[in-house]
Formats: structure tokens, C-alpha cells, sequence
């Protein structure tokens, strides 16, 4: 009970995992799945004359990064997440291939989720060390 409990006290932020990084390629492979289907429709002239624009998705102005967290966040922020990769807060970039960090003064840093030099994944002890020294300015 006290596992589900904290997950919901945290509900905005958790943790970046390995699981995490497949639930992003899951999503950018449906997002491109959707997208040949709509070529081949388009082509195949099963799809009306008249496009259909959907307006493009946007990222929100209180996540962006260098931003302090917002007011209503910071209560809720588990202070044992700072400095630690979490997921996006910001929706807009769930396709996107990247995670979140805050630091000790609240600000949002935003970091890709590739590998680094084609070597260090999001999970490489050096890369969390890097990531944890980026986020806290001196001194420690």
C-alpha cells in the first residue's frame, strides 16, 4: 500500500528508466506508423480533397527549460528526485527522445535520451554524474 501511495504523492514526476525509454520508442514507432498510413491514404486518394489540419501540438510555456517549477509543483516535488533524470513533465514532448531534470534551486533542465557520444546511454553512471555536476551550480 505504501508504494501506491507514494507513486500517487509523486504523480507528475517519476523516474526515468529503461522503461521509460521503451515507452518513448513505442510512441515514436506509432507516431510513424499513423504517419505511413496517412502517406499511403493520401496517395491511394481515399482521403478527402480537402486536407485535414490538426493543430500541431505545442510545448508549454511553464515547462520550458531554465524555468523554475511551477508554483503548483513545487510542494509537490519529492525532494530525494533532485538532481535524478524523470520523466518529461510536458506532454508535448513524450515522442520526443527526452527526460527531465531538476535541480536544487527548482529549474527544469531538459536532456536527450539518446546516447551521448554513441556510447553513454541515459543510464551510464558517468552520464548521471555529468547530469547531477550540470544541474547543481557551485558550490555543492
Amino acid at each position: 500500500m505504501d508504494m501506491l501511495e507514494e507513486e500517487e504523492d509523486t504523480a507528475p514526476f517519476v523516474l526515468f528508466t529503461p522503461e521509460s525509454l521503451a515507452t518513448i520508442h513505442a510512441n515514436i514507432n506509432d507516431l510513424k506508423a499513423i504517419k505511413k498510413a496517412d502517406k499511403q491514404a493520401a496517395e491511394e486518394g481515399e482521403e478527402e480533397e480537402l486536407p485535414h489540419h490538426e493543430e500541431e501540438p505545442k510545448p508549454e510555456p511553464k515547462f520550458e527549460a531554465g524555468k523554475k517549477l511551477p508554483r503548483e509543483l513545487i510542494d509537490d516535488f519529492p525532494p530525494e528526485f533532485v538532481g535524478k533524470p524523470i520523466e518529461d513533465l510536458d506532454e508535448y514532448y513524450d515522442p520526443h527522445m527526452t527526460f527531465c531534470v531538476i535541480g536544487k534551486d527548482k529549474s527544469i533542465y531538459r536532456f536527450s535520451a539518446t546516447n551521448a557520444l554513441f556510447l553513454l546511454s541515459p543510464f551510464n553512471p558517468f552520464r548521471r554524474i555529468a547530469l547531477y555536476l550540470l544541474v547543481h551550480p557551485y558550490p555543492f
